[in-house]
């Protein structure tokens, strides 16, 4: 009888563990099949992969009723995304608008490749957040707070706005992209770049009645 107690006692051990090997194995399959079925989307959309960080990416849109601009605008923006397991921080400014509205910047630089020095400038006409106003009191920004803030798995943040057509600094066939910084504004060891996004208009404003 103990003879058989002992090994009724070892198979339900054997069994359990047998359940747990099969539990932990589904789990990896389920995490495996999560993380190829993320980057292949991320991968079609994107054109490229995506780190389980954070990560920046260029968002195209379009607009056909801007003010001053002529036909189909395009217009790039840049999301900040924790793809991470893990929350991130990073430095955000809280501030009141015009309207008496609480929001949230992030600083940020557009910039354009040079193709005689080979490296990324600064594009100045729209330094709107960068060095230059970033968490700076102006006629639209008020109560101004650089404050540390956690960014959750999944969670995103939009960043930013280009127009080519409204301003200078780019002509057709351009590089640009947005780099924004997570740390202190500036801080280029603590900044994510979106990948590169080609330019395709230049300013062409309405020509109004009266103007030749």
């Amino acid at each position: 009888m103990r003879t058989t107690a002992l090994g009724i006692g070892y198979r339900c051990q054997t069994t359990r563990v047998n359940r747990l090997q099969k539990v932990g194995a589904m789990l990896v399959v389920v995490c495996v099949f999560g993380f190829v079925l993320h980057e292949s989307i991320h991968f079609l959309r994107y054109g490229h992969l995506a780190p389980l960080a954070l990560h920046a990416d260029t968002i195209l849109t379009t607009q056909s009723n801007l003010l001053g601009i002529e036909g189909v605008a395009k217009i790039y923006d840049a999301r900040l995304t924790n793809y991470g397991i893990l929350p991130a921080t990073i430095t955000v400014c809280d501030y009141l608008d015009y309207a008496g509205s609480h929001k949230t910047m992030v600083t940020y630089l557009v910039e354009r490749w040079d193709k005689q020095l080979l490296k990324w400038s600064a594009v100045p006409e729209w330094d709107d957040f960068g060095s230059r106003l970033f968490c700076r009191p102006s006629f639209e920004v008020t109560e101004t707070h650089l404050v540390r803030r956690l960014i959750w798995p999944g969670q995103s943040i939009c960043v930013g706005q280009v127009v080519p057509p409204e301003r200078n600094g780019f002509h057709i066939g351009d590089d640009g992209r947005f780099t924004i910084f997570t740390g202190m504004d500036g801080d280029r060891d603590n900044a994510v770049s979106t990948a590169p996004f080609r330019v395709e208009q230049q300013i062409k404003t309405k020509v109004t009645l009266g103007q030749h």
